[in-house]
């Protein structure tokens, strides 16, 4: 089924404050303008040039790779005790984010007038952005979220959204590399338009696991058409377990659960 998305003219302000502790502030400008980032996007591209451009799907700037130097030593003692077996991706559990903007799939966005709506084509994710001043609720002290809670506003042609409240994940900051993000990850986005053009920013913290923040700047192009079917197959998935050797060989061995058959 092919999608289809249409902007509906707001008017709202928004200022976001650094990395670490963001705070939404309204602000009432006659500069302030609605940027028109709805519809279908092409996966996001890094810079061609420099250490972390280049290459293939062009993705490395939005990585964070084992070794990186922005890892804690808390970061990489996990990666060393986390067992592979355990890792949520072979249950088709989805890609955590901000990791999900590097994966080699299309992307929407739909503009509401109390929200914004992202919806990513691997694994059919989607998340909602509430934007300030249409009385959304408020997370409560002990709710926290895969996705975490997002809230945004508006500001000369721009959206900027903050996103934190993440439950701990083992895969958070890398699900192919086992680097875990803690419920202190914070990330912060802002999207334009240049021409025809995306253009998403991001800097993502973590006191626990990241020594300074991830950032990144990436594009993306206007995707012509297609289609949302995405389809995990639990068993394929857990397949590639059968021929892993485990980290742990003395444990007893893990029957996984049938999702269709409970008792």
């Amino acid at each position: 089924m092919q999608q289809r998305f249409s902007v509906r003219k707001l008017v709202y302000g928004i200022v976001a404050g650094a990395f670490a502790g963001l705070v939404l502030v309204r602000t009432s400008t006659a500069a302030d303008a609605i940027p028109e980032i709805a519809g279908l996007w092409q996966m996001p591209q890094c810079p061609s040039t420099g250490a972390t451009g280049g290459g293939g799907l062009n993705r490395r700037c939005m990585e964070i790779a084992e070794n990186d130097a922005k890892l804690t030593e808390r970061a990489k003692a996990y990666h060393d005790a986390i067992d592979e077996f355990a890792q949520p991706k072979y249950d088709c559990a989805p890609m955590p984010i901000p990791m999900m903007w590097s994966e080699p799939y299309s992307f929407a966005i739909e503009q509401l007038e109390d929200r914004v709506l992202i919806r990513y084509g691997k694994e059919e994710v989607v998340r909602t952005i509430w934007l300030e001043g249409h009385g959304f609720e408020e997370p409560k002290y002990n709710e926290f979220f895969y996705y975490g809670h997002s809230v945004g506003r508006y500001e000369n042609g721009a959206l900027v959204a903050v996103t934190d409240r993440f439950t701990f994940d083992s895969q958070g900051w890398n699900a192919d590399s086992r680097i875990p993000s803690s419920t202190q990850k914070q990330m912060f986005e802002r999207f334009t338009k240049e021409g025809d053009t995306l253009v998403l920013e991001v800097t993502a913290t973590d006191p626990f696991f990241l020594k300074e923040p991830l950032t990144y700047r990436v594009t993306s192009k206007p995707e012509a058409e297609w289609d949302f079917d995405w389809d995990c197959d639990l068993e394929a998935s857990r397949s590639i377990l059968k021929i892993m050797e485990p980290q742990y060989p003395n444990d007893p061995p893990v029957n996984y659960i049938d999702y269709q058959a409970r008792p």
